[in-house]
């Protein structure tokens, strides 16, 4: 699987390492410490990050109680505590290191446990956008992908996780069905 960082946020991203959620065959993106391994690095959080398989058991639980949270609050459903709880403790991670500046002004994290800083980073994030653009948070159009989205459009909300994907295809299935329609009305 390539990793995607489309969807608005990091966040977001992470809970987007299933694919196809709402599918009967869900994409797991994570199946393996050398996938958290290149997703933690092409999400700049720790490159010299080397996951064990606790991690990647604590990276998943993670992963689900974020996409928990974040569903029921844009489905207005009353959200899990225990979702809530594991958020709120991998977002203690934070505090295992500090961020610094390097000569070209670039960020980067100076700690001893850097998987456990980076999903306190992930954690914050979905913190961050729970309490300050819940309103902005929804679901890609698409039927059988169910991201979950931040729309930050002034115009209109975002239908679809990338254009690129989900947008191109809703679209080509759009015209198809139109082509259809005509086809079938001048039979």
């Amino acid at each position: 699987m390539t990793f995607s960082f489309h969807r608005g946020s990091l966040a977001l991203d992470f809970a987007g390492t299933v694919g196809s959620r709402v599918s009967q065959a869900p994409e797991e993106g994570l199946p393996d410490t050398d996938a958290l391994r290149r997703w933690l690095a092409e999400a700049g959080l720790a490159a010299d990050a080397r996951p064990d398989e606790a991690d990647l058991a604590a990276t998943r639980r993670l992963r689900e109680a974020i996409f928990r949270v974040l569903s029921d609050a844009i489905d207005g459903r009353r959200v899990d505590a225990s979702s809530i709880a594991a958020v709120n403790r991998a977002a203690e991670g934070l505090r295992l290191g500090a961020p610094q500046l390097d000569a070209r002004l670039r960020a980067h994290w100076v700690t001893e446990a850097p998987i456990a800083v980076a999903l306190g980073r992930v954690a914050a994030d979905a913190i961050e956008l729970l309490t300050r653009e819940p309103e902005r948070l929804g679901r890609c159009a698409r039927e059988d992908c169910g991201a979950l989205i931040l729309s930050r459009s002034r115009s209109e909300r975002r239908r679809w996780c990338s254009m690129e994907l989900c947008g191109n295809r809703a679209k080509v299935a759009a015209y198809r069905a139109r082509s259809k329609s005509r086809r079938t009305h001048r039979s």
